[in-house]
């Protein structure tokens, strides 16, 4: 798989065909790295795409039109390999378009378009996923953006999440109520901070000094995730979410399913702005 990059004078991105993920974000002045690199020692991820699934459900198993289906935690799109179909100094556009082995996973045709565009220090990134059939598609998405904590040589503990909005929010494990600052507690993170029905529309991750800014509107979650010790933190709006408890609907049905008419779009996306 190849990487493409993206750059100006203040920052460079790379982007990746494996999974469409994005491998750099660092800025050149300081040369602070601001992506999570994968480190398998505690979390192999970077930036994934969560679809046809956010996280699992409770059997593990996708109840589609009367059928069974498995796919793996937060679906199959993280793990594909998508294919540059546009590049050059303004923008990169991904593709990812049903196969033989997805079609085992998820009995859909779709074509999902990931597009990047930088401008100055922020990093736009927008999705189109059409529905191929002729029939209503169902699927549920999200994303998984985690990036260095400290990035710039300090100490974990230094940083904490800002909101642009006050969130109150009773959801699984959260238990929040006018809250605009989070501080970085390593046992919510490993369990999940969920925030439902956000009315903020920027989460910044920050020592004070240097940090980034994950900007979204629209979506029905707000999540933030590490893994025990680890030296990164996940920002993940979300359209919709794992079970939580047994729930026993067709995949249509769960929670946040978005359900796409024949040949149309959806469009989502986010931006990652870096200081």
């Amino acid at each position: 798989m190849s990487s493409f990059i993206l750059e100006n004078s203040q920052v460079q991105v790379s982007v990746d065909e494996h999974a469409s993920e994005i491998h750099s974000f660092c800025d050149l002045e300081t040369d602070n790295e601001y992506m999570w690199q994968g480190d398998p020692k505690f979390w192999s991820g970077r930036n994934p795409t969560l679809f046809p699934m956010v996280g699992s459900t409770w059997d593990k198993k996708l109840h589609i039109n009367g059928k069974e289906y498995v796919t793996g935690n937060h679906g199959f799109t993280r793990h594909s390999d998508f294919t540059c179909i546009a590049h050059d100094a303004e923008k990169i556009v991904m593709e990812l378009k049903d196969s033989e082995e997805t079609f085992k996973e998820y009995p859909f045709h779709f074509t999902m378009h990931i597009t990047y565009t930088l401008c100055e220090k922020t990093l736009s990134v927008n999705y189109e996923i059409t529905n191929d059939n002729d029939v209503v598609m169902p699927f549920h998405f999200g994303l998984h953006p985690a990036f260095n904590c400290p990035s710039n040589g300090g100490n974990f503990e230094e940083y904490y999440i800002t909101l642009n909005h006050p969130e109150t929010s009773d959801f699984h494990l959260t238990h929040v109520e006018n809250c605009s600052r989070i501080e970085l507690d390593r046992k919510a993170l490993e369990d999940t901070i969920i925030i439902a029905d956000p009315q903020s529309t920027q989460a910044t991750l920050t020592d004070g000094k240097h940090g980034v800014t994950v900007g979204y509107e629209g979506y029905e979650w707000l999540a933030f995730w590490s893994k025990p010790d680890a030296p990164f933190v996940c920002i993940e709006p979300w359209h919709s979410h794992a079970d939580f408890e047994k729930v026993d609907v067709p995949f249509e049905k769960r929670e946040g399913a978005i359900l796409l008419a024949p040949h149309k779009v959806f469009k989502t996306g986010y931006t990652i702005t870096i200081f």
